[in-house]
């Protein structure tokens, strides 16, 4: 095997590695919900474009970004929800309710989406990660 392959393989397992998980909501206080509330608000968005990407015919794989949502929450959890959310109303050009987008996103032609294929996550506050 190469080692440039060997080589991002390793990089790839200590990225994973190194991802941080987030605490449980329920343990949460007042100003930590907020901070959830607004990570996840982050979370629709960035896969809304996602979706709204597929719609315009571009490939952008959205699979490793859920991955690492499901990683710092949980697989079944409201983060992921949302996150799939996002990425269908962004599919299908719909709205979500107004707690998951407070404000209705601006329309984005596909001509912008192709430029943001080096999307990430926003960060996991360090109020919201795990010790």
């Amino acid at each position: 095997m190469p080692i440039c392959v060997m080589l991002g393989a390793l990089g790839l397992l200590l990225a994973a590695w190194a991802q941080q998980r987030a605490q449980l909501v329920e343990g949460m206080t007042a100003p930590q919900r907020a901070e959830y509330a607004k990570l996840v608000r982050g979370y629709v968005d960035t896969f809304r474009i996602l979706g709204r990407a597929r719609a315009c015919g571009l490939n952008y794989d959205p699979a490793p970004l859920r991955r690492e949502v499901a990683q710092r929450h949980g697989e079944g959890s409201e983060a992921v929800k949302a996150a799939d959310l996002g990425f269908a109303a962004g599919a299908e050009n719909k709205r979500l309710s107004a707690e998951l987008e407070p404000v209705l996103p601006a329309p984005m032609p596909c001509d912008v989406v192709f430029y943001m294929k080096e999307m990430r996550l926003p960060e996991l506050p360090a109020s919201l990660a795990l010790p």
